[in-house]
């Protein structure tokens, strides 16, 4: 149980102000500090239960394509990539989407999707490497444990100042908002330059990526409603391109 003196409203509004400023200077710090190269607050088992929990809720509401050749070609693709990284131990998963939407999504833990329109959009095996490889890396630098982390620590400050300690959100629906919301710069740069080497090790050209990027380029005014959640979520296409293909040669 707590206890709180009752303090007169002329001190209560000074202590709100307090916090108030208290509040602004934290924010700022906490945006402008970058986050470590490796969370640590969340263990690999607590990370691999959040993804568990996003995947069963992202597979309900979208759907799975049941295709066996479909699921076995990226399977075996994301698989042998993952294999590659850093974290192979994890127990990777690779699942496609039934939507038209041209997507891929990483989930904490090794929950790796691609939308069946991601496949029709990619023309080969090293193009969708390069997809998947991307997504691959975004779990193997564990940025989806950095942003929970950022965000619960951020949360856990605004509590403390306020006086709502038990006002914290579900794991679940943080990273339905993070997902939603997308990485930053840094995390998609990082992605892509991470997913190139992993992909080349794993014996695919990156010369895929190039063609990938150069074709995702193109199409972004053609059709945007299928294009929409990809752009939302990453950096300007452009300015990916030119990164990839110095990465790429």
């Amino acid at each position: 149980m707590t206890f709180r003196l009752l303090d007169s409203p002329l001190r209560s509004s000074a202590r709100r102000s307090r916090r108030a400023a208290v509040l602004i200077l934290v924010t700022s710090i906490i945006a402008a500090v970058p986050a470590p190269a490796w969370a640590a607050l969340i263990s690999e088992d607590q990370e691999f239960w959040i993804g568990l929990q996003a995947a069963r809720e992202l597979e309900a509401a979208v759907g799975v394509v049941r295709d066996p050749a479909l699921a076995d070609r990226v399977s075996a693709i994301g698989s042998s990539i993952a294999a590659r990284s850093d974290r192979s131990r994890l127990p990777w998963r690779f699942r496609v989407l039934a939507t038209r939407e041209v997507n891929a999504i990483a989930l904490p833990g090794g929950f790796i999707y691609v939308t069946a329109g991601m496949l029709r959009f990619t023309r080969s095996d090293d193009e969708l490497a390069f997809v998947l490889s991307h997504e691959i890396a975004h779990v193997n630098q564990r940025h989806h444990v950095q942003m929970i982390e950022r965000q619960f620590i951020f949360g856990a400050l605004v509590a403390l100042l306020t006086g709502n300690e038990g006002s914290t959100r579900q794991i679940a629906q943080l990273v339905r908002g993070l997902i939603s919301r997308g990485y930053s710069r840094d995390h998609e740069f990082e992605a892509d330059r991470v997913g190139i080497d992993l992909m080349r090790r794993a014996g695919h050209a990156p010369a895929g990526a190039v063609a990938f990027m150069e074709r995702l380029r193109a199409a972004e005014g053609r059709d945007p409603s299928s294009f929409e959640v990809l752009f939302r979520t990453h950096p300007a296409t452009g300015e990916r391109l030119d990164r990839v293909r110095e990465l790429a040669w």
